[in-house]
């Protein structure tokens, strides 16, 4: 019997165009010697879709390796497959021995990030396959989170500076440092706000502090209340699902929206206030392919009341005469007459670090099996 152990470094999580190092442990645990045949590694993108709302055009679909000997063994819904390395062949271990390999692989920089929603999901896996001699082949696949950043080409990133003009030119700076430069200058401060108005005037003034937010960071959110007395507002952090319109079966296919965050404050007398909604890290940044749309937003639902002239909205009661003067027994409106205005405000949400991603959202990084 022969234990076989997929791992992989780095925590699981992984930046497109980062090299992703696997290892591969196979280890004889019975007391005679035994032999595998071959065996072979890559790393692989896969798309499903539900088939009732979603079609997908062969040329929407990148064709996979042909020199792999997995292709016929990996399901049609694989949009990528890195070249495969050949680990071994004709391998004979001793009793109770063990043989570690090692290969890598590189997922393109145009690809899309992990995700599963409600009508296509993406996902990434190492893949390795063994055989024994006139045995079925058999796979090992460990899963793997992929992040990406829309626009920005790891590729063309900046060079090292050189030390003096002759020295050779250094390769390309770190894909990390680069690709969190890049999240870090979209997530600096800059303030923006907006005004939330009907026809009887203005509601309140919406202000945020950022243009962009990481996965994990809050979203502070600042209200400063205008002429019209609201007496609640609900904040719900989204995110929306949109499948284009090339890849829809049926015509106008629904939006499919998750709320992810909700808060809700008394806001009645109240000049400013401030909300903080909170973005976790097992979910995805927004993105876009060619079949479908991710993007962020936060809904506000605004209960403005329509009071009387005075403004009140409290009534005094009865009212009664006494040495100490007048008394008066305040008690709150039994009815106020109320509408509720919608607004949604679209945010940026960028990825994070992935060694943070991975301490803080659990991902596997080995899976074992037996040969």
């Amino acid at each position: 019997m022969v234990e076989v152990t997929l791992s992989v470094e780095g925590g699981g999580v992984y930046i497109v165009g980062q090299t992703i190092k696997c290892a591969l442990l196979v280890h004889n645990s019975s007391d005679v010697a035994d032999r595998l045949a071959w065996a072979t590694g890559q790393i692989s993108g896969h798309v499903t879709v539900d088939e009732r709302h979603v079609q997908i055009a062969r040329e929407q679909q990148e064709v996979t390796n042909s020199n792999s000997a997995l292709n016929k063994h990996v399901a049609n819904d694989c949009f990528f497959s890195s070249d495969p390395e050949i680990l071994f062949c004709d391998l004979q271990l001793l009793p109770h021995s063990s043989k570690e390999l090692k290969f890598s692989g590189i997922v393109p920089t145009h690809s899309p990030p992990s995700y599963r929603g409600s009508y296509i999901k993406y996902s990434y896996i190492v893949l390795v396959g063994l055989q024994r001699v006139n045995k079925p082949v058999t796979l090992i696949n460990l899963p793997i989170r992929i992040i990406n950043l829309p626009g920005i080409s790891l590729v063309d990133g900046p060079k090292k500076p050189l030390s003096h003009p002759f020295a050779p030119r250094e390769e390309c700076i770190n894909y990390e440092d680069y690709f969190m430069d890049k999240v870090q200058s979209l997530c600096c401060k800059r303030p923006r706000s907006f005004e939330v108005k009907t026809s009887e005037g203005l509601v309140s003034i919406v202000r945020l502090t950022k243009g962009a937010y990481r996965l994990g960071d809050p979203i502070e959110v600042n209200l400063e209340f205008g002429e019209l007395q609201c007496v609640q507002v609900t904040l719900k952090l989204q995110a929306l699902e949109t499948i284009s319109p090339e890849s829809e079966i049926n015509e106008g296919t629904d939006t499919r929206c998750t709320t992810h965050d909700t808060k809700t404050i008394q806001c009645i007398h109240t000049k400013s206030t401030a909300v903080t909604l909170h973005i976790p890290l097992n979910v995805v940044n927004s993105f876009s392919t060619n079949i479908v749309l991710v993007r962020w937003q936060v809904h506000f639902d605004f209960v403005i009341a329509h009071l009387r002239k005075s403004g009140e909205i409290v009534d005094a009661g009865l009212t009664s005469v006494s040495a100490k003067g007048l008394d008066c027994d305040w008690r709150p409106l039994e009815t106020l007459n109320v509408s509720t205005l919608s607004w949604e405000l679209p945010v940026r949400v960028v990825p994070t670090l992935p060694q943070y991603i991975a301490t803080i959202a659990w991902q596997r990084t080995q899976t074992k099996d037996v040969v």
